[in-house]
């Protein structure tokens, strides 16, 4: 049988964010103000564990394609909550239209919480959003945590060449955004969560000698 998500978890300390994972990819589910779930980085897999976990969470009404690579589940999710707004930067309409045939709505309609924040980094090229409490941060592609949990953040391989348009427009940025709100974990669509006091200081590190 091929591979499938686990169970979402609701995430320790981080009420109303719940993951599963497959392999090394992840898949999370936020609760918006209305108390549905968007659904942010479907991972291709979605089986019964996975299906039954979310009934007992709540109506899934968004599906969430945080950049222009995050694509491949979409046609399955979107099968399975026809329902679902179909959400992606806009930056990434086209391409991810292309790809799927599916037709995308801009994440300014997310109802989200007062607790999390739609950010968008600048000098990347894949349209990447992140979603930011005031002590987390998921991202997609930017960084990537370790095959088992207890390791550090490092940079996904292909990040450089493929995420980045303008490096020091986004080290600049990066280094200001992570000043002004330091996390302490990061849930990463490729890796294991990473939780640490010193997280920023851990990304400003990586993100030092880009360019």
């Amino acid at each position: 049988m091929p591979a499938q998500l686990t169970e979402f978890t609701e995430i320790p300390d981080l009420p109303g964010i719940y993951t599963a994972t497959k392999g090394g990819l992840r898949c999370n589910a936020i609760r918006l103000s209305d108390d549905t779930l968007c659904l942010h980085s479907p991972v291709a897999g979605f089986g019964d564990i996975a299906k039954s976990s979310l009934e007992t969470l709540g109506k899934v009404s968004a599906l969430l394609a945080p950049n222009q690579y995050h694509n491949k589940g979409l046609p399955e999710y979107a099968a399975t909550f026809p329902s679902a707004a179909l959400i992606a930067p806009m930056a990434c309409h086209e391409r991810l239209t292309k790809i799927t045939g599916l037709t995308f709505q801009s994440p300014a309609i997310l109802d989200l919480p007062d607790t999390v924040q739609i950010i968008t980094p600048e000098g990347l090229k894949t349209g990447e959003i992140w979603l930011c409490t005031k002590t987390a941060w998921l991202v997609t592609d930017a960084f990537a945590g370790p095959a088992k949990p207890g390791g550090d953040a490092t940079l996904l391989k292909t990040f450089p060449r493929y995420g980045i348009g303008d490096a020091q427009t986004y080290r600049q940025w990066i280094t200001k955004f992570i000043a002004k709100n330091p996390p302490t974990t990061l849930i990463p669509c490729h890796g294991a969560i990473v939780s640490d006091p010193k997280l920023g200081d851990q990304l400003r590190a990586l993100t030092s000698d880009l360019g």
